[in-house]
């Protein structure tokens, strides 16, 4: 009886050591997959955080720090896409049905952007995505999550039609939107 009390108590010990090494191997395993995720995410995002756009007219690098300019043949732009909390934007109505603004102010705050209230703009025909120096990446972002064509993109005009405030983006909903 002695001896089949010893054998229980080892063949118990041996199945508590088992079961602690397999969850070690499943902890290093769990480890490794996330961290495997985490430089497989980055990798992708290196590919969409920078976008690099060629026009022609003047060679222009630009970086944070300093601007260079040479004439030659073809524009160098180097944007970044920065995280959606990081950018402010506004969103204005000027397909002239109600709701519009309030919808893409919606969508953009759902994406995760920084939004301004809504506001009325003058009629427009087409939509159009405003953004302020070094915004372009971003309205680009914007504008496709608005089903806003990428040739509708422009620096931001003195007057965009609506209150700037704050917002480095500043979109202008017309009557060809499909948001709403």
């Amino acid at each position: 009886m002695r001896n089949s009390q010893a054998v229980v108590d080892r063949i118990e010990r041996h199945d508590f050591l088992n079961a602690l090494g397999l969850a070690a191997i499943l902890l290093a395993m769990a480890l490794a997959l996330l961290f495997g995720a985490r430089a497989l995410f980055r990798t992708v995002n290196d590919g969409i955080v920078s976008a690099e756009t060629t026009t022609s007219a003047a060679q222009v690098t630009t970086t944070e720090a300093d601007t260079t300019t040479t004439a030659e043949e073809e524009t160098t732009t180097t944007a970044t896409l920065r995280i959606p909390g990081e950018v402010t934007t506004r969103v204005g109505n000027g397909a002239q049905r109600g709701g519009i603004a309030g919808a893409g102010t919606s969508l953009l705050d759902e994406a995760g952007y920084v939004t301004l209230g809504p506001k009325n703009a003058p009629p427009t025909p087409n939509s159009i995505v405003y953004y302020v120096e070094t915004y372009e990446a971003d309205a680009a972002q914007v504008a496709r999550l608005l089903g806003v064509p990428e040739t509708s993109i422009a620096p931001m005009p003195a007057d965009p039609g609506i209150p700037q405030s704050d917002a480095q983006i500043v979109v202008i909903l017309g009557r060809d939107t499909t948001v709403g």
